[in-house]
């Protein structure tokens, strides 16, 4: 569903290895919700690496529970036994360690050793293991691993490998004597060694995080934290970290069982997905450095050098994305996700059903999709089952392979073309929901696509739907290359909802729908004002209404032409209409948020707003003002706050009109002043006040109207943009940003759905170009 591409900007989401600040979508909170506590997010940019460990704290449970329930158990028999005496000697080195580097190698040799007998045990016994070679621990703590692409610091002090010690002899460096840059996608396990006095689980914490990160073949992965009195064992998956207690080097029983199960995990502790095969490094997309690109087999399907372009967080969705081209039009965008098994709706569902009845222009199309099966057939899940009350969530590996893909809005080239973008943006959105009862919810930069490419293999053997939408360019009576005649593309249906009248007719699924409706979820930056507060918007301008636009000209006669004179007069307002609702003296406090589809359309209007403001036109100056600081940091500082606060956005409703908005855009994009001030004049009112509402696609027609009219007046003039290259959106007294910096960092918190407590999850908004 979305991106790739070589132009780094401030408006840009899905950067690899990017920050994002999400909230849970285990418990879904309706209004009021508390605000989060910034430890409760996950710092995940490489520039947070070290303080990472902060993102996840981990759940202690009892040592009984963690074996029976994270560890493989003990065979039965001779030789399974623990040993203490074996150890005797590297345990008295341990505890008798003053600093920490005198930790390293005696606890190396300990692992060793116990891996060794392991292995060589199971061997005897002639117990099937998926590796031939056994589990050697390397003293790592004089650098990072090796991560093409990635800039990751995390240093593990040591590591586990499946490999020898001649293969691995390239890495050792005699100086040191320690292991350096040995590459992650050989590393099965990390390990944090720390003196007696400090607590070290939260980097060991931190280092599962980078894993998951690395090792896009892992679902799972243990890690060990020692010190000279003791040790924890780890498990980290989609769901979350869990630790065991801290216990002393007189009690070998519990790293037996760390060990023995890097050999034969317990069941539901997915090591591995062997439909994703070790990586092959390669040169980047800008032909300097390297990257891993991974080969992905599905449902008999090989698809080679797959380029992750979205890598995911440790917990929550931990959303990859994939680019496979497979030449002469055969590429794929391969999307794995771990999926909240408690969730209402399934994204590939609510896709399937768009597309049932033909291709449904506008929408992503798929090519396959499903669960995800590990080595034992079984279906990839997260380990401990789920538990509401501690805010624990089940999760199930699920995976679409998709057969288009676009660009997002900043890698315009023309004013024109992102108008004529979103003309169709509208009509599809408002086809689907008047035709598929489908509401998307989540209409962002990285979500709503331009210049839309579909793989050829998405249409064989199938038919458009009939009387689809229509288009801006038959609208215009221009042409259009594309197979679906539309200038967009809607992708990620993760947080979409349908609304189909079967599911109203069942009470028990009105009810889950209903409150599915009330959740928060949406991207901070062109999240509805509504939908970021969980409450209805109640300011002195909400209840300012205003009649729908009417059209003059040749603006109208193509509407008439297109639409009908009947489509264009249902809108039209009567005495005391607005929009064809009429005000009410209902009070805010009275009225439930819900989800409506104008919140979407309002997403529509703050990604406009985001992308203007920034956008130069081809070989202007940057003209960078105050007035462009005050309005982009106005959307920069929104974020999906508690019942109560301002929306820092407001401002650019109430107080703006055309002379600010043209004193806040690039003098070559002056022109536009008027057409932000008309759609903000219609954005701005609470229509849940009105009583009776207007049509659900009331704001969809005021677009449409607006956006025609605009295009129309431009006539055969149009304004080339710079692609992807913006102007200067902060002060410089900010400070500037560096070339490789990517600015949405901070503002980048992304898809929440907030419910009661708040903790992290990774929010899959991506986006794709060629």
């Amino acid at each position: 569903m979305t991106l790739f591409t070589k132009y780094k900007h401030p408006l840009a989401s899905g950067w690899i290895g990017c920050t994002y600040l999400t909230m849970t979508e285990s418990s879904q909170p309706r209004t009021p919700s508390p605000v989060p506590d910034a430890k409760s997010f996950h710092k995940d940019g490489a520039e947070d690496i070290e303080n990472s460990h902060m993102a996840q704290k981990p759940e202690d449970v009892d040592v009984a529970t963690f074996k029976r329930e994270h560890l493989t158990a003990r065979p039965a028999g001779r030789g399974y036994e623990v040993r203490h005496s074996q150890y005797k000697g590297d345990v008295e080195k341990i505890s008798g360690a003053k600093v920490e580097a005198a930790i390293y190698a005696p606890v190396c040799a300990l692992l060793n050793k116990i891996s060794k007998r392991i292995y060589n045990t199971y061997i005897k016994a002639k117990i099937a293991l998926d590796h031939a070679d056994r589990v050697l621990f390397l003293d790592h703590h004089t650098g990072p691993p090796k991560a093409p692409g990635l800039d990751i610091k995390d240093k593990p002090d040591i590591v586990g490998v499946f490999d020898t010690e001649e293969s691995m002899k390239n890495f050792f460096n005699e100086e040191t004597n320690s292991y350096t840059a040995v590459p992650y996608h050989s590393i099965i396990t990390t390990v944090e060694c720390k003196p007696e006095a400090e607590e070290g689980a939260g980097q060991a914490v931190s280092y599962t995080c980078q894993h998951a990160r690395a090792r896009l073949d892992m679902p799972g992965t243990y890690a060990l934290f020692a010190n000279t009195k003791g040790y924890r064992i780890l498990w980290s998956d989609a769901s979350e970290v869990v630790k065991s207690p801290f216990v002393g080097w007189d009690k070998l029983a519990l790293l037996e069982g760390y060990i023995r199960s890097l050999y034969i995990p317990p069941k539901h502790h997915h090591l591995w997905d062997p439909t994703i095969s070790s990586p092959v490094v390669l040169p980047d997309a800008k032909g300097s450095g390297s990257k891993a690109h991974w080969t992905i087999t599905y449902n008999g399907k090989t698809y080679s050098d797959c380029n992750p372009f979205f890598l995911p967080l440790a917990w929550g969705r931990r959303t990859t994305v994939f680019m496979y081209e497979g030449g002469d039009d055969d590429f794929a965008v391969i999307k794995d996700a771990y999926r909240d098994d408690a969730r209402r709706f399934e994204e590939a569902t609510l896709i399937k059903d768009i597309h049932a009845e033909g291709i449904f222009p506008g929408m992503v199309r798929l090519l396959d999709s499903g669960s995800v099966n590990g080595k034992d057939g079984s279906t990839i899940v997260t380990a401990r089952p789920a538990d509401r009350d501690k805010k624990l969530v089940h999760r199930t590996k699920k995976r679409l392979v998709m057969g288009s893909r676009g660009s997002q809005f900043h890698l315009a080239k023309t004013v024109k073309d992102v108008l004529k973008a979103t003309y169709d943006v509208i009509e599809v959105h408002r086809a689907l929901l008047k035709r598929r009862r489908f509401l998307h919810r989540d209409l962002s930069m990285p979500n709503v696509l331009m210049y839309p490419e579909h793989s050829k293999k998405t249409t064989e053997g199938k038919q458009f739907i009939s009387d689809p939408p229509k288009f801006i360019d038959e609208i215009l009576g221009e042409s259009n290359n594309n197979d679906d005649k539309c200038r967009a593309l809607l992708i990620d249906a993760d947080n979409s909802a349908s609304l189909k009248s079967e599911l109203m007719a069942d009470p028990a699924l009105a009810n889950a729908l209903r409150e599915e409706l009330t959740m928060r979820t949406g991207t901070p930056r062109y999240i509805a004002r509504a939908v970021a507060s969980g409450t209805v918007v109640n300011t002195k301008w909400s209840r300012t209404f205003s009649s729908m636009p009417s059209l003059e000209g040749r603006a109208k006669e193509i509407y008439q032409r297109v639409y009908g004179q009947e489509a264009y007069d249902i809108y039209e307002d009567s005495a005391g209409t607005f929009h064809g609702g009429r005000t009410s003296s209902r009070k805010a406090t009275d009225v439930t948020f819900i989800h409506r589809p104008d919140h979407d359309v309002e997403s529509i209007f703050w990604l406009l707003v985001a992308v203007f403001l920034l956008a130069k036109p081809l070989g202007e100056p940057d003209y960078s003002t105050a007035n462009l600081y005050d309005a982009w940091g106005a959307m920069q500082r929104h974020t999906i706050a508690a019942p109560g606060h301002s929306d820092t956005r407001e401002i650019l409703l109430s107080q703006y009109n055309v002379e600010s908005w043209q004193a806040a855009l690039h003098p070559g994009l002056s022109s536009l002043a008027p057409l932000l001030d008309s759609l903000a004049t219609q954005v701005q009112p609470e229509y849940a006040m009105m009583d009776p509402a207007p049509p659900e696609d009331h704001l969809h027609e005021v677009f449409r109207r607006l956006i025609l009219e605009h295009i129309v007046r431009m006539g055969d003039t149009d304004i080339d943009l710079e692609i992807g290259i913006t102007r200067e959106a902060e002060p410089p007294t900010h400070g500037k940003r560096k070339a490789d910096e990517d600015p949405d960092k901070d503002s980048r918190k992304d898809s929440k759905r907030s419910k009661g407590n708040q903790s992290t999850r990774h929010h899959n908004s991506y986006y794709l170009s060629k």
